[in-house]
């Protein structure tokens, strides 16, 4: 197994507003990162000084037409071919870093993962999937085996062989997850999640970062404070500012109904999957 791991910052092409500022405050607060690092573009190609980003551009290197919308899992699918390393630290582009990331936690974590090869992910944040039981690792909880969490989007280190197991094409980043964590409690695989005794929210985090900086297109004004301290300048206007509301009735039953055929695909895939594993 190769011992080095990438960063992948999942992505698409209408976020790239996000771009320039995620990578401004990634080299401010993890200026000893070496490695590579994948950015999941749909066509578009990006870059940024004394960086090494791979553009993704899966869309593109796959002939997808311009004027077709590849899924989340699709896109997240044609990242994973492309990425050489063993080990993948996922993130996404509106993740943006506030404080110096502990970096040797995360070498630890890496160096571990290497020499077991038992440990198959590794939550980062106390903000995604639940801790269980103490496990023999320093620092580290077994995620329970059959929890709706136990699949999530936060900051992550993967094996990358394991990651793709749980990637179906139909599926968005929502499915990913729910369904992902059903999945989850059929495959035999190893989730462990930082101890939450030591990896607090705003206290003490190995990658202190903005838990999603752009919520429905919005910009979430937990961000205006960052930006401004490291001097980045974005003109607002043109997301705007996320606002809680309710959704009518109606809203809620369209948006369910779209859901359907996935839901249909999901649950028949969950159902062989427990047949084949269970026979």
């Amino acid at each position: 197994m190769n011992t080095s791991y990438c960063i992948l910052i999942n992505t698409c092409d209408k976020f790239e507003d996000c771009w320039d500022p995620f990578f401004k405050l990634f080299k401010i607060y993890w200026p000893n990162f070496q490695g590579k690092i994948y950015l999941n573009t749909e066509y578009k190609d990006y870059s940024y000084e004394n960086l090494d980003i791979i553009c993704v551009k899966g869309c593109l290197r796959n002939n997808y037409p311009k004027n077709k919308r590849a899924t989340w899992s699709q896109c997240l699918a044609w990242a994973l071919e492309l990425i050489e390393e063993d080990i993948i630290l996922y993130m996404q582009e509106d993740y943006f870093i506030k404080a110096p990331v502990k970096n040797n936690y995360i070498n630890e974590f890496i160096q571990l993962i290497n020499t077991t090869k038992t440990i198959h992910c590794i939550h980062l944040t106390d903000q995604g999937s639940p801790a269980e039981n103490k496990s023999e690792y320093n620092h580290l909880y077994r995620v329970p085996k059959f929890h709706r969490d136990r699949i999530s989007c936060q900051a992550a280190l993967w094996q990358k062989k394991i990651l793709k197991q749980y990637i179906r094409n139909f599926e968005s980043a929502w499915n990913f997850e729910w369904w992902g964590s059903k999945r989850a409690s059929v495959y035999d695989h190893n989730f462990y999640t930082v101890d939450r005794n030591w990896v607090i929210l705003n206290k003490f985090e190995i990658i202190p970062y903005v838990f999603t900086g752009v919520i429905g297109g919005k910009w979430k004004k937990e961000i205006v404070e960052l930006f401004e301290k490291n001097n980045i300048l974005i003109d607002y206007t043109k997301r705007g500012f996320f606002k809680q509301q309710n959704k009518s009735i109606k809203d809620r039953l369209k948006a369910k109904l779209r859901r359907i055929p996935t839901e249909i695909k999901s649950k028949k895939d969950l159902i062989q999957l427990k047949y084949k594993y269970n026979n």
